[in-house]
């Protein structure tokens, strides 16, 4: 556990650095996530290895084994995925390390750096990325340190700055559209196609909202059953979806494949001749609806970076600056802990090393000392590591004060 901050490299790209077009190239499955990850710390200098992947982020964390050591393996998994050319991804991609690192991965885990201040969900997502790390074989002693003080500090700042209160996440924000355009919830519609945790938050916002009908459709209809249980919604057959489309005033589209599931064509037929607007809200990575939807007469699309824009609040000042403190004080307080245990191991590792010499350096003098009582013999080895203890007293002692300085050793 001797390791410094120096061995942490993060490398991604997000909602502020690229939009929701560039960011779902990189979408990996989760069939697909163990073998991305392994390969991932099998390139040269990567010693662990955890991807955090989000609608709103993908990241590489990593713990390297060198001055700019796995740098070049991340940025190049990015250029390897993104659009031919690379020099969008490299306007993108963003690589921090050291102590960097840790402030990002815990404003992360608090919420702060989101498109929704607070938003709860992201807890859970680095959460579920370090679990897969784990499960992959790709997480050591680095991460699971970094990791797991990430996520006690996201879970510090829940409880103590109230920023939760502010949590308007996308699927919210997503309702919100919706009921401005319908104008009235109690005669709206709703199709929901996917069953997975953003479209039961949805649901849920939208029961709130007081909406009339709303219906699941989602591939495997037992989940389908599932979240209608749970939210008070009818189920839809996947192969009527389209049926559904051609009465729905809004459709939330969510699925979690990695392709459009509604074409152009397939919303064109089903606008046709109808007066009123209907909306179409996809808050998948990699999209689920066809960008060129939304030009169509009559239909208000919304993807996942428009509904951003609607999820920033306003007043919290002192909420988030005391969210900003904690994550401060708890990014000190690894870093001490980091410094702290680095200089346990170099000492121990000093120690060890230097009794071992004094112990070779008397071997080869016993044999020219001729005889010796064993009392002899124990007063010399003894004076010998007490000199050993006393030369290393001050140089230990420097790097003791180092460390509760905060210092890196």
């Amino acid at each position: 556990m001797g390791f410094g901050l120096d061995t942490y490299v993060a490398v991604g790209l997000n909602h502020r650095t690229a939009p929701v077009a560039l960011r779902e190239h990189f979408a990996v499955s989760p069939a697909a996530l163990s073998g991305t990850l392994r390969a991932m710390r099998e390139r040269e200098g990567v010693r662990e290895a955890v991807l955090l992947s989000t609608c709103n982020r993908v990241e590489w964390y990593l713990a390297v084994s060198g001055e700019g050591a796995g740098t070049d393996a991340a940025v190049g998994w990015f250029l390897a995925r993104g659009p031919e050319g690379g020099e969008e991804v490299r306007s993108a991609v963003r690589t921090l390390r050291g102590e960097e690192v840790v402030r990002h991965l815990f404003r992360v885990a608090s919420g702060l750096e989101s498109m929704a201040v607070g938003e709860p969900q992201i807890l859970g997502q680095v959460r579920d990325a370090f679990t897969a790390g784990q499960g992959a074989g790709t997480v050591g002693p680095a991460l699971d340190a970094l990791f797991r003080a990430a996520l006690a500090c996201g879970r510090r700042v829940r409880r103590e700055a109230g920023v939760e209160k502010w949590a308007s996440s996308v699927p919210v924000a997503a309702v919100a559209h919706a009921v401005r355009v319908v104008e009235r919830p109690p005669e709206c519609r709703v199709l929901l196609v996917g069953a997975g945790k953003m479209s039961e938050v949805a649901a849920r916002a939208l029961r709130q909202v007081g909406v009339g009908r709303m219906c699941v459709a989602n591939r495997t209809r037992a989940a389908a059953e599932s979240l209608a249980a749970r939210v008070g919604a009818d189920v839809v057959e996947w192969e009527d979806v389209d049926r559904e489309l051609r009465s729905a005033d809004v459709v939330l589209v969510s699925t979690g494949a990695p392709h459009v599931v509604l074409r152009a064509d397939r919303v064109a037929r089903a606008v046709a001749g109808r007066r009123a607007p209907l909306v179409l809200i996809d808050i998948a990575v990699p999209r689920n609806v066809d960008p060129e939807a939304g030009r169509l007469p009559g239909v208000h699309l919304f993807d996942i970076d428009a509904l951003a824009r609607e999820t920033s609040p306003e007043g919290m000042g002192a909420e988030l600056r005391k969210a900003e403190a904690l994550v401060e004080a708890e990014v000190g307080q690894f870093r001490r802990e980091r410094a702290a245990r680095r200089v346990a191991s170099v000492i121990a590792t000093a120690c060890a090393d230097a009794e071992a010499i004094a112990e070779e350096e008397w071997a080869r003098a016993r044999s020219r000392l001729g005889r010796l009582s064993s009392r002899d013999e124990a007063v010399i080895r003894g004076v010998l590591h007490r000199v050993v203890r006393k030369v290393l007293h001050r140089p230990i002692a420097a790097l003791v004060e180092a460390s509760a300085e905060g210092g890196e050793a």
